[in-house]
């Protein structure tokens, strides 16, 4: 990245875009640095609570900023935390069970509530399901077909014997490929390691047969290979906000390859390193080569940006496979959105609290359509050379996004002595009243006005006129102003100019979606005098209303 390393040094804090609001904190990649020293002033005390197992270029990115880390002991709740938390999941070991209803206002965690309504493969699937049933094929057609056993086994066995076919078996809960298998028989769907026998005397056996909760899904056997081998895509997915919704796209990531040619013959088909990409099984393999240049065609794993100049020397135009990913990436999310929302809403106490990083796998078939194998929760982010050169500008760039205040307690002399080193007027302190999830009743009344069915899309972009604006309308606003204004290679997916045509989906889309959808329409071209706009309204401190 030639073009991280021309980025102008900047400061541990920034000031906001809008007048009268708190400033920011700003995290930096390796290539770059600090203008206010290779330390942190003493009076910028940030306590950054990180789970075990959290990735080292997390861990050097708060580092370089001068956080104090603090180890998240398993059991202990965050009630009392004082500042942000990074949440990590260890394979094989139980998670943290998160009370979002207790974290205090000024907590801010990667974690949203009942993202397994996506990140499990088997609930991945249902919402799928019913979305396409509710709108239709044409435009949800981006999962293979799944079962989910034990409930439609039936079905399946059915279908299995109807037609000869591949299928692959997951569990729905696992990562790394572990339990994956690949099957052409009914009979060999269940694991047979699992099914035993209990003699009752030495003619009579019970078999026990246990529910097995599988996911099982018709494997693209026409995949597009790159030099013989079967790849995917792992990207970056950023959801900052559920209601209303915000969804970012990293614009670079990883291709994994699998280790050994493919081919579907019958006696490779349990060969994990023919295909699987998982980089946890191929690794093992001895032909494994690690990639040490991110520019160049080389070895079982490239950038992204690499691989789409792999595309062009071969005559494809990717940007339109590209095209093609982003509107999988808010479908998806969609496919989610009303189970964590439900949970949002029940437990979340301040929308400063949530935001969460999925690493999504895109798969292309020899048609180059992308299809979506999984959402993960908690993507690795490895040690490796070409996954350093993807991922530690773009945990930089996260934090950024986010936004991350100054939440610790600060006395009268460190607040005055930070406002000086940094040049800022105004708050500098983190205001819990930014994020609130109370509405006045002015904004109930605006609401229900706006919540009517019926209304149409001129209706709607009255919206956002400057004298219509509420308290709570323009705390939305600078929330999606601020992020937007710190992506650099992470692209904003959604709210965009034809939100409309995305929110039909929805059963009932809420009232600051069409906000933000209203806000694109009218300013999206240009953005300088809707900031303006904003400006004029934090003067007079309508965003504490």
């Amino acid at each position: 990245g030639t073009l991280q390393s021309t980025v102008m040094p900047v400061n541990r804090i920034r000031p906001a875009l809008f007048p009268n609001c708190p400033p920011y904190l700003t995290f930096i990649g390796p290539d770059d640095y600090y203008n206010d020293g290779k330390d942190a002033p003493k009076e910028l005390v940030i306590h950054f609570t990180v789970a075990k197992g959290t990735s080292v270029l997390v861990l050097e990115c708060l580092q370089r900023f001068g956080v104090t880390l603090v180890q998240w002991d398993v059991n202990q709740d965050l009630s009392c935390t004082p500042g942000p938390v990074w949440d990590h999941l260890v394979v094989c070991e139980k998670g943290h069970h998160i009370q979002f209803a207790s974290l205090p206002p000024g907590v801010k965690i990667n974690c949203m509530p009942s993202t397994a309504a996506l990140d499990r493969k088997d609930r991945l699937w249902d919402n799928y399901k019913r979305m396409q049933d509710k709108v239709g094929r044409r435009a949800f057609s981006f999962i293979p077909k799944t079962y989910n056993l034990p409930r439609q086994e039936q079905m399946l066995m059915w279908k299995m014997k109807k037609n000869e076919a591949i299928w692959i078996v997951k569990p729905p809960g696992e990562m790394c490929g572990n339990g994956i298998r690949l099957v052409t028989q009914p009979n060999d769907i269940l694991d047979s390691r699992l099914i035993s026998i209990q003699w009752k005397d030495p003619r009579h056996a019970n078999i026990l047969r246990p529910k097995q909760n599988l996911s099982v899904q018709k494997y693209i056997t026409n995949p597009f290979l790159v030099n013989g081998l079967k790849f995917d895509l792992r990207l970056y997915v950023l959801l900052t906000s559920i209601d209303p919704i915000r969804i970012f796209l990293y614009d670079d990531g990883l291709v994994r390859f699998a280790t050994k040619p493919f081919n579907t013959s019958k006696k490779d088909l349990n060969d994990k390193c023919v295909h699987l990409t998982n980089y946890s099984v191929n690794k093992e393999n001895e032909a494994f080569i690690q990639n040490t240049d991110p520019a160049q065609f080389q070895g079982h794993k490239w950038s992204l940006k690499t691989f789409w100049k792999y595309m062009e020397t071969q005559g494809h135009n990717w940007s339109k496979i590209w095209l093609k990913i982003q509107v999988i990436v808010i479908k998806a999310i969609l496919c989610g959105h009303a189970d964590v929302l439900e949970s949002y809403k029940k437990n979340v106490g301040s929308d400063y609290n949530c935001y969460k990083l999925f690493g999504i796998d895109i798969f292309l078939d020899d048609k180059l359509k992308p299809w979506l194998l999984e959402l993960n929760n908690f993507p690795s982010l490895c040690m490796p050379v070409l996954d350093r050169h993807v991922n530690e500008p773009m945990i930089a760039e996260m934090f950024n996004i986010v936004g991350f205040h100054v939440t610790g307690k600060l006395n009268t002399k460190q607040r005055e002595n930070l406002k000086k080193t940094y040049d800022l007027s105004g708050p500098i302190d983190f205001d819990s009243r930014l994020y609130s999830v109370e509405k006045s009743e002015e904004q109930k009344m605006k609401e229900d006005r706006y919540a009517g069915a019926g209304l149409d899309r001129e209706e709607y972009s009255s919206m956002v006129e400057e004298e219509k604006l509420t308290g709570g309308d323009t705390r939305t606003l600078i929330r999606a102003e601020e992020e937007l204004a710190q992506t650099r290679s992470f692209i904003r997916l959604f709210p965009c100019r034809d939100s409309h045509k995305y929110l039909q989906y929805l059963s009932q889309p809420s009232y600051c979606d069409r906000l933000l959808g209203a806000w694109e329409q009218m300013h999206g071209v240009d953005r300088e005098t809707g900031r303006e706009l904003l400006s004029r309204l934090c003067m007079k401190g309508v965003q504490y209303q």
